[in-house]
């Protein structure tokens, strides 16, 4: 029996995938497929089971209160500051925020990968995002996973299903897809004449396949350890290494299923980065609001449906009469209002009972319950809803309930903060160092603040080379001060007459070997940049309103010991104001000589030892 091949093993797992369950407690057996698609299908307004004719009633819970927490706990490009840990990197510091913020969260969207992170941790209790060495992270969406590891995502080999164009293939060879020398066994453009018109959504050949308008080609990235026999192709299953394959299924001219190598290479771990809020253990997902809003969505689609059967039969009106000859001599349907109805002497008419109105209003009671039951288990009381309170309570009572409904939102918003900051630091900081280092221009809109700190730097600079020049050149006499001074003020005046949008050059390999010490903060997850900004100001003003006053007590120990606790209550540094603490007393000027007193002569010689 010959090995396994890597085509063998994605259909064995993705099988596995759709079928198995984890035990993950007693009397818990959960599927991560079913989990996902179970949540797809209900907070799209779509059944996940039974008949989706629109005729059976789907009053939507989810949604609304999915996206309140999608607006209460946003993360946005804004949110993310940098700051500078050391001041010798002002510049390169300066250049990688303004490039970041005006041209590259542009050219890649970052906006998206922020809010396509947070709506899959709070829709399905996870977000999968994946590193491409070129431009930004790529976002993963769960509904796209053919197979992981159920009890720890990135815990064993993941594989992902993609669905690429012809031309959206061939653009893939950017990534040295579909070359030899990366182990392909067909190039993208034979395998672009082989897509057909087929999208299969799970996978598997028993499922009905979508056609589409265009042709495509169905691609599996698989990363994680593998055996070696997949990447060498030898007979080594015995060890395992970590590895990246890249394959396409397609179909023949016969229709027969086929299969190709597009990209197969070993790598190191870390290219996948995957992010929950709560977790859950030994389970690949969190908890998250769209779980936790499963039951209170069916059960009122439950009630919701029985409440219309009930209006629907209460809504009949089934008239019964013992006079035969009735029906004979009135036609109801064709009666006017007010039209007398004649019936035999002796004879009944009435009106068959329906299901009364106290039935009703039991099921739209129970309707509320289960919503207000989902309010409170998704902080989503009603003034965040945007619903008007009870009447009596106060305006201080409505702020406490906002805050108070913030508290577990704002808490995932700041673990959400982290993850961004990671990747961040491991994957966007170092593109745009890469992408800064090779020589760009861009234009960029400066702030006050900017332009005055620029036009300061490259003064001086201009004035220090008119100054090497001056040095160098022995007819022309040597640059006074008075001379710079002129030509500073002149290259400042010059350079504010072009506006606040400047054209950004950096020279190619300029920062090459520059360190990078850059703070970046997101969300004031890492630090309250503006609470601490406020902190080091009052300090500041109260220092400045009396400053040899402030000398002067700092030389008192139990003063000083009380200007620490201050910097300890804070949360600042005392590290960082311990030379204000221990700032020497201002040097006293020297007393007039008293009349009639001659002043010291000053000394001229140099003393011998004896005297």
């Amino acid at each position: 029996m010959s090995n396994p091949t890597i085509f063998s093993f994605i259909e064995q797992k993705e099988s596995e995938f759709e079928s198995e369950k984890m035990q993950l407690g007693d009397n818990w057996h959960w599927n991560f497929r079913d989990h996902v698609q179970m949540i797809f299908h209900l907070k799209n307004g779509v059944f996940y089971t039974g008949e989706n004719d629109y005729m059976r009633a789907f009053k939507a819970v989810m949604r609304p209160l999915l996206r309140l927490s999608y607006w209460t706990e946003d993360i946005e490009v804004k949110d993310v500051t940098f700051f500078i840990e050391g001041k010798d990197d002002r510049a390169l510091s300066f250049l990688i925020k303004k490039y970041h913020d005006e041209v590259y969260v542009r050219e890649h969207d970052i906006d998206s990968l922020f809010d396509n992170i947070t709506e899959s941790d709070i829709d399905y209790g996870g977000a999968l995002v994946q590193s491409t060495g070129k431009g930004k992270p790529e976002f993963i969406p769960l509904n796209s996973i053919a197979f992981c590891d159920q009890t720890n995502i990135l815990g064993g080999p993941i594989g992902i299903k993609f669905f690429f164009s012809p031309d959206g293939l061939r653009k893939m060879s950017n990534f040295g897809w579909g070359k030899e020398s990366n182990g392909a066994t067909m190039s993208l453009d034979e395998l672009a004449i082989l897509a057909d018109e087929y999208k299969d959504p799970t996978g598997t050949d028993n499922k009905k396949k979508n056609k589409v308008t265009g042709k495509t080609v169905e691609v599996y990235i698989v990363r994680g350890n593998l055996p070696e026999a997949y990447l060498k192709d030898n007979d080594n299953m015995e060890e395992w290494y970590n590895q990246v394959q890249i394959v396409a299924f397609y179909s023949d001219n016969k229709g027969k299923k086929q299969h190709a190598i597009l990209y197969r290479k070993s790598e190191d771990e870390g290219m996948l980065k995957f992010h929950k809020s709560e977790d859950v253990y030994n389970r690949a997902l969190g908890y998250s609001d769209g779980e936790m809003l499963i039951h209170p969505q069916i059960w009122t689609n439950f009630l919701s449906i029985h409440k219309n059967a009930l209006l629907e039969s209460a809504s009949k009106i089934i008239p019964y009469t013992d006079d035969p000859t009735f029906a004979q001599k009135n036609d109801l349907r064709e009666m006017e209002n007010l039209q007398v109805a004649e019936i035999e002497e002796g004879k009944t008419f009435g009106l068959v009972p329906t299901v009364g109105a106290v039935n009703i209003q039991l099921l739209s009671s129970s309707i509320d319950e289960w919503f207000s039951a989902a309010q409170l288990d998704s902080a989503a009381f009603d003034p965040i809803l945007g619903k008007e309170q009870s009447s009596g309570t106060t305006f201080r009572g409505q702020e406490r309930t906002v805050a108070q409904g913030r508290g577990w939102h704002d808490r995932r918003r700041g673990k959400r903060a982290k993850f961004i900051e990671q990747l961040y630091r491991e994957d966007i900081i170092p593109n745009i160092i890469k992408e800064i280092t090779k020589g760009k221009k861009f234009l960029a809109t400066l702030t006050v603040e900017e332009i005055t700190w620029i036009v300061e730097q490259l003064a001086n600079n201009y004035a220090n080379d008119k100054l090497k020049k001056s040095l160098m050149d022995f007819k022309k006499p040597l640059m006074t001060e008075e001379e710079r001074n002129i030509i500073t003020q002149t290259f400042k005046e010059e350079f504010g007459r072009g506006g606040n949008v400047k054209l950004v050059e950096i020279l190619a390999d300029e920062f090459k070997d520059a360190p990078i010490r850059m703070g970046i903060n997101v969300a004031n997850k890492q630090k309250d940049l503006s609470m601490l900004s406020d902190k080091v100001l009052s300090i500041f003003q109260f220092i400045f309103a009396n400053p040899a006053g402030f000398q002067q007590a700092m030389q008192m120990p139990a003063l000083a010991k009380s200007f620490q606790d201050i910097l300890e209550f804070s949360g600042l540094n005392q590290s960082d104001f311990m030379s204000l603490v221990t700032m020497p007393p201002a040097p006293q000027q020297a007393l007039p000589p008293q009349q009639g007193q001659p002043a010291p002569a000053m000394q001229l010689t140099k003393p011998t030892p004896n005297e």
